[in-house]
């Protein structure tokens, strides 16, 4: 059994699919309750507003904008910005234009991994003859 130390509060755990122990995810749970019930009362609230009156710190506020649990358009004023150009987001951690960039960076970089068929051919070329190879296999599928 595979058992770990939560690394908020350093109870003993064992990890299903959070990195959290139940405990503390059960006081996110009930913190995120009460950021949203003061939310939907006292609509346009700024962070310090909602922080002030939920006693839930800042920076849980804002992890759970981070998650899009809740919507920074739903607080008054700035509260979440863009990791890459710095711009005000609602949620997530980029903005819509670099997402789009990040999601070309990627593609553009993922597209030049792939060996180009000419180097395929050569090396195809260069096997020896009596030998199957996985990748012979691959291309009669």
């Amino acid at each position: 059994m595979n058992v770990k130390n939560c690394p908020r509060c350093n109870r003993i755990f064992v990890p299903q699919g959070r990195r959290i122990c139940p405990v503390c995810i059960r006081e996110d749970e009930e913190k995120y309750e009460r950021v949203r019930a003061f939310l939907r009362d006292h609509p346009g609230s700024t962070l310090l507003e909602v922080v002030t009156a939920t006693e839930v710190d800042e920076d849980t506020v804002l992890q759970f904008i981070k998650e899009g649990r809740i919507e920074s358009s739903d607080l008054r004023g700035p509260s979440l910005r863009c990791e890459r150009c710095d711009a005000p987001i609602d949620s997530g951690k980029l903005c819509s234009s670099c997402q789009g960039a990040l999601t070309k960076e990627l593609q553009k970089a993922a597209g030049s991994l792939k060996p180009s068929s000419a180097i395929m051919d050569r090396d195809k070329k260069s096997r020896p003859k009596d030998k199957m190879f996985t990748a012979d296999m691959k291309d009669k599928l």
